[in-house]
């Protein structure tokens, strides 16, 4: 820790100031009460309060090693008893040493002898303040501290536990993909070409963006077309997409990797497991400093063809979402008739 008083020229300047302050109110305070000569009383207080400072100032060292933390009470009460008498003795000789030197002896003896029956209780009282101060300073600046390092420690786990959601959602895509281009690469080289392309597109954007935390809808919305695009050569006329995306919201940042979570999912439990063609419909808008993302997608219910599946998707996109905006995200889903619906909410500024 460094030296509170030390650590800029200004904190210095400012701790002197506040010395020369109580010494010029004590100096008014005492001509007053006292009938003391006002030059030898004028010369005591301002050099006693400043060579005071800088005493304090060297006993921070020693005082900030003396703590209970590494002394047990008896061994720190003695410590400071020892500190204080040589820190009251050291200022007492040298302010009687300063008012020797500038004033004749003969003339001083007398207001030093009156003078020390205020100078032994003053530099008791001044000695156990500091103490306090510098004590309060060191746990305050630990708590600090311990808060900084919580607040690491906890980014580093939140964003420990975003990797590890990311990498979930990834794996099953690309084998899927892989499988059916090996499928293509037999009955429809072409498309298997295509395909390979689209795929390319796909995971540069997932190692450009796909490790960032928060993207622009944009660079999402660009990342999902060449998404869509790979499973519609999958699955031909039994996707339909429809978009309708609100300008304003493609600025806005957003989880990187959500929208395709959002794509696969309507993907998986709407398209793959029917036998007629499929709608999916993708909304967003902007609404009172939030974003609203809509993703619905029709499914057939069907009997033995409608899988409900494990929905790792959508618990993953819940946890993101809480560990991105904790609870001002607001995530629902809803089914009706043959309908799925995915409805998140987030703010703007978060």
């Amino acid at each position: 820790m460094k030296h509170p008083i030390l650590s800029g020229k200004f904190r210095l300047l400012r701790f002197l100031a506040i010395w020369i302050a109580m010494g010029l109110i004590f100096y008014v305070t005492m001509s007053n009460l006292t009938p003391a000569n006002k030059k030898f009383l004028f010369v005591d207080i301002l050099g006693q309060n400043m060579i005071m400072a800088g005493l304090m100032i060297g006993l921070w060292y020693p005082i900030k090693f003396m703590s209970w933390e590494n002394q047990k009470l008896p061994m720190l009460i003695l410590n400071h008893v020892l500190l204080y008498a040589v820190f009251a003795s050291t200022w007492v000789f040298l302010i009687h040493l300063v008012l020797k030197l500038v004033f004749p002896v003969s003339e001083i003896n007398d207001y030093i002898s009156n003078a020390i029956a205020y100078k032994i209780p003053f530099s008791f009282f001044a000695y156990i303040v500091f103490v306090i101060s510098v004590y309060l300073l060191k746990y305050y600046n630990s708590y600090i501290e311990k808060k900084e390092i919580e607040s690491k420690l906890s980014q580093s786990i939140k964003e420990a536990e975003l990797t590890l959601l990311r990498n979930q959602m990834n794996p099953h895509f690309i084998f899927n993909s892989l499988n059916s281009i090996s499928s293509l690469t037999i009955i429809d080289p072409e498309k298997a070409h295509d395909m390979i392309i689209k795929l390319s597109d796909f995971l540069r954007y997932t190692v450009g963006y796909g490790q960032l935390n928060k993207v622009p809808l944009q660079k999402e919305m660009d990342m999902c077309e060449a998404y869509l695009e790979i499973e519609k050569i999958r699955f031909g006329n039994k996707i339909s997409v429809e978009l309708q995306i609100d300008p304003e919201s493609l600025e806005v940042e957003v989880p990187s990797m959500l929208l395709q979570t959002l794509f696969e999912n309507a993907i998986k439990h709407g398209i793959y497991n029917s036998l007629k063609p499929e709608v999916i419909l993708f909304k967003t808008k902007i609404e009172n400093d939030r974003l609203e993302l809509i993703m619905e997608n029709t499914f057939d219910s069907s009997g033995k063809n409608h899988a409900v599946g494990t929905k790792t998707g959508l618990k993953n996109i819940k946890e993101r979402l809480r560990l991105n905006y904790k609870n001002l995200a607001i995530f629902e889903t809803q089914t009706i008739d043959e309908k799925f619906v995915v409805w998140i909410n987030i703010p703007l500024n978060s």
